[in-house]
């Protein structure tokens, strides 16, 4: 019985971890938690109900993965995203989704989740004053990660899931004109066709043209600044 009570801690204690490092990651993957803000660990443990011990867990994590600098006597803050770190970024990004394009168009897979996903971000883009950046921040992550898990490739998307895709980069990249939205959904909409159509070749090509441009864009964006 002892045994079986300490089993059931460790796996409570776990998934808090687990829900405190995916809350965190989620909120700067949509831009509610900007680059530099620093992190209350006093503050998170009453927002869960729990000690500090799982959010100190939860932030070795984050800073594992990029996401969170923990310094010493000072504190967590929210990593600041350099052009360097993003140029980076999406370099690995293109190869690691090239090569989930080049897996899902060999094994037939389905791309109908994809499309449903382009459905409601061409809803929010149209929805005029009302557009909220965030949800169409989230939906833009969530069609990458799900092309990826197309590839049905356990490793090749824990390994993409990891990255420090920060959507409030992203999105000052693609979102700061109709224009810029208009063209990325294009492009997705071409990645969705190539799955469709089992075209390795181009489905390969066009990915990594497609993360290219969005570089180009981002670069263009902050030397105007």
């Amino acid at each position: 019985m002892i045994w079986f009570g300490y089993t059931a801690c460790v796996d409570t204690k776990s998934q808090l971890i687990d829900t405190i490092y995916e809350h965190l990651k989620n909120q700067v993957r949509q831009g509610l938690l900007q680059n530099g803000t620093k992190l209350s660990e006093n503050n998170l443990a009453k927002q869960f109900s729990c000690s500090r011990t799982p959010v100190r867990e939860a932030l070795k994590r984050l800073e594992q993965d990029g996401f969170v600098v923990i310094i010493p006597h000072s504190g967590s803050y929210i990593k600041d995203i350099t052009m360097t770190d993003y140029q980076q970024l999406t370099e690995v990004r293109a190869y690691l989704e090239s090569l989930a394009m080049r897996i899902a168009c060999e094994n037939g897979a389905d791309p109908s989740k994809l499309e449903a996903i382009l459905d409601e971000m061409d809803a929010l883009w149209k929805s005029g004053d009302s557009f909220d950046v965030q949800a169409f921040s989230a939906l833009h992550y969530q069609f990458h990660l799900e092309l990826v898990k197309l590839a049905e490739n356990e490793l090749l998307t824990l390994t993409y899931s990891r990255l420090n895709l920060s959507e409030a980069a992203l999105l000052f990249a693609q979102s700061i004109n109709d224009r810029g939205i208009g063209k990325t959904q294009e492009e997705h909409r071409h990645l969705v066709e190539a799955i469709r159509n089992q075209d390795i070749k181009e489905g390969e090509r066009f990915m990594l043209s497609h993360l290219w441009k969005k570089r180009d864009r981002f670069k263009k964006q902050v030397q105007a600044i």
